[in-house]
């Protein structure tokens, strides 16, 4: 298993630097810089300005010296953000957001595999129709309109909770419910659809017969073979929620990264737009060898690497 972890991660950092070089070259290829849409500046400025980023040196000067500054792990200066350092944005943002997504992501797959547990077993009752229309709802329903709906109904009619800002636990509640639903919805229905089909195959029919109860029938063998999807589902899943969702994080006001990313895009900061791009893919090769580890805990059958 170590081989093949090591072989991931040497295939990991190969994925990242060519996610980083077109990620540079595409974004330089696009018209424009970060000095364009600003205000005006003399020219003499803007010059020392290209200099001190070295925007102004030819493109692949610039790429070495960006590459070369990444194997130090150094993401470089933000352009926009005066006297700050792209890790020192990671630094501050992505804690924000990997609590806010933390919360989520236990939201989703409690209640995902709750109710795609409930729908399938209960088919076509009452229970099951419930489960559908909240899965239903949760794929229909954009996140910005539920975070704003449920603002409204619990901070602003029932003063229940804190309409916006990351101050105390009970802020964390309405982003991270918003932020959970459409995973929650994706969870419920694979759930469901996998337990349905595990249920109808041969080997349950045999646990049955050989007079196991059913709870041990669903739980311990059915359940494991119809969750081994969600975990892998879980993985790009895991990384995009743990890096914010602007949406969620402009509507509550939360200084999270997902807010940096899309600022960094309409300022042309460079530097911010290159470090998160290559943060975000790092923590994406991550979770989804932590996602290929787990295989092996939840059925030992599979091995990892030998295609079992």
């Amino acid at each position: 298993m170590f081989a093949i972890i090591r072989q991931r991660i040497f295939s990991g950092i190969i994925a990242v630097w060519l996610i980083a070089t077109i990620t540079f070259f595409l974004m330089h290829s696009i018209p424009g810089g970060p000095f364009t849409d600003a205000k005006k500046l003399p020219p003499e400025v803007e010059k020392n300005l290209m200099a001190k980023y070295h925007l102004d040196q030819p493109l692949l000067k610039q790429y070495e010296y960006y590459m070369l500054n990444l194997l130090k792990g150094d993401l470089g200066v933000s352009i926009k953000y005066e006297g700050r350092t792209v890790n020192e944005i990671i630094k501050d943002g992505f804690p924000v957001s990997a609590s806010l997504g933390f919360i989520a992501l236990l939201i989703a797959v409690t209640f995902g595999v709750l109710l795609g547990i409930i729908s399938a077993l209960k088919k076509n009752s009452i229970l099951d129709y419930i489960s559908v229309i909240i899965a239903t709802i949760g794929f229909s329903v954009p996140s910005f309109i539920l975070a704003t709906l449920l603002m409204y109904i619990f901070a602003l009619k029932l003063n229940l909770l804190p309409a916006a800002l990351w101050e105390t636990p009970a802020n964390a509640i309405l982003p991270s419910i918003s932020l959970a639903f459409l995973p929650m919805a994706f969870i419920t229905r694979m759930v469901r659809a996998n337990l349905l089909e595990e249920l109808e195959k041969d080997y349950i029919k045999t646990a049955r017969a050989k007079g196991l109860s059913e709870k041990t029938v669903i739980f311990k063998h059915a359940l494991k073979n119809a969750i081994l999807p969600v975990v892998t589902y879980l993985g790009p899943m895991a990384a995009g929620i743990f890096t914010g969702s602007f949406v969620i994080e402009k509507i509550f006001v939360i200084p999270g990264l997902g807010r940096d990313f899309v600022t960094s895009i309409t300022n042309r900061d460079y530097t911010v737009i290159m470090g998160l791009t290559i943060f975000y893919s790092v923590l994406l090769i991550f979770m989804n060898l932590l996602v290929d580890i787990s295989y092996g805990f939840i059925d030992p059958r599979i091995k990892l690497g030998k295609g079992e």
